[in-house]
């Protein structure tokens, strides 16, 4: 006997036919979907397209006029000092308006005591221009500090007949009796901070470098300000003034072994050129690995894990987009 059931079941043979039209017609329309899905992803590539170009067009049009009036004010609120690299010498070669209290100018001019903590590190999404052209004047300033203070222990050393194990404690133990008649003299112009609310620390822009010049040239009010004539040549290469080019020259030319060479002529070292020069070459690989040591603060520590974790997400996203595509072709071959 017949249930109500068994009458609306299909034969097998109808089954199988309309399981084939079923797949007949995922096929016929699997284009329309992969086209659908293809002008979605578009429609979303075209929307960050065009967020990019909105964000590049708007700094192409204000970011010139906002560096500009960022550091309009510079030359009178800012400090120029006059450093002797010699003998770490530090002397005020014209006093600004924004006071540099004695805390602050004892942790930016250390000497050869310094370190990059005091360096800005800007991250790899958020180029800050300022921040990025005071670390390169500051990075200058603490590399020669020490490489004058490995200068001053290789002098004494050779000149006693000792040997030059390392660096990292160099000035420590000052030689006064060496001589470094070739070291640069350099005014280096300091900005404690730029903003006059000091209730507002959040939009504080503390302890920048903005611009240096040797001692013995003809120093201009340009000279100590961050170079902003071209900000597309400032995306690719820090621009800086002939003068301030001129002093970052002579700061890096502390560490070659020709200086090195001429300082120990100047103390009476001959015939040891070899020496001195191996010494100043490793000089610049302790340099590179060990000095200045910059320990991260837990601000910094907090955006590179931010930055790894974005990285990972994005890897994550993507690879689950391909194992979804493949999986999805794979069984439509298999079914077909």
């Amino acid at each position: 006997m017949l249930t109500s059931a068994d009458s609306l079941r299909l034969s097998a043979k109808a089954t199988k036919q309309l399981e084939r039209v079923i797949d007949d017609v995922a096929w016929i329309t699997y284009p329309l979907h992969l086209a659908v899905g293809v002008i979605k992803t578009f429609l979303l590539l075209l929307l960050l397209i065009g967020a990019v170009m909105l964000y590049v067009g708007e700094w192409m049009f204000t970011a010139h006029d906002e560096r500009a009036e960022l550091i309009k004010d510079f030359p009178t609120q800012q400090t120029v000092y006059r450093v002797n690299t010699a003998n770490c010498m530090v002397t005020v070669a014209k006093a600004g308006e924004l006071a540099v209290d004695k805390d602050t100018f004892d942790s930016v001019f250390k000497c050869f005591a310094s370190s990059d903590s005091q360096l800005k590190h800007t991250t790899w999404w958020d180029h800050n221009w300022l921040a990025e052209k005071s670390d390169m004047f500051q990075s200058a300033y603490i590399t020669a500090s020490h490489n004058i203070a490995a200068l001053n222990d290789t002098i004494s050393r050779v000149r006693a007949g000792r040997e030059v194990y390392s660096f990292r404690y160099a000035g420590i133990y000052w030689d006064e009796h060496v001589k470094i008649p070739n070291a640069p003299v350099v005014n280096i112009a300091f900005l404690r901070r730029t903003d006059h609310e000091l209730e507002s620390p959040a939009n504080a822009l503390y302890n920048h470098f903005t611009g240096m010049c040797l001692a013995s040239a003809n120093c201009t009010n340009a000279d100590y300000l961050p170079r902003n004539d071209n900000i597309y040549a400032d995306a690719l290469y820090h621009q800086v003034t002939p003068n301030q080019a001129a002093a970052l020259k002579a700061l890096a030319d502390t560490g070659s072994p020709k200086f090195w060479i001429e300082t120990a002529h100047a103390n009476g070292i001959y015939g040891k050129d070899a020496l001195i020069a191996s010494y100043a070459r490793r000089n610049q690989t302790e340099l590179a690995n060990d000095i200045p040591r910059h320990v991260p603060t837990p601000e910094e520590e907090f955006i590179h894990e931010a930055e790894v974790a974005v990285v990972f997400c994005l890897l994550f996203i993507g690879g689950i987009g391909v194992w979804i595509v493949r999986r999805t072709c794979k069984r439509q071959l298999r079914e077909g």
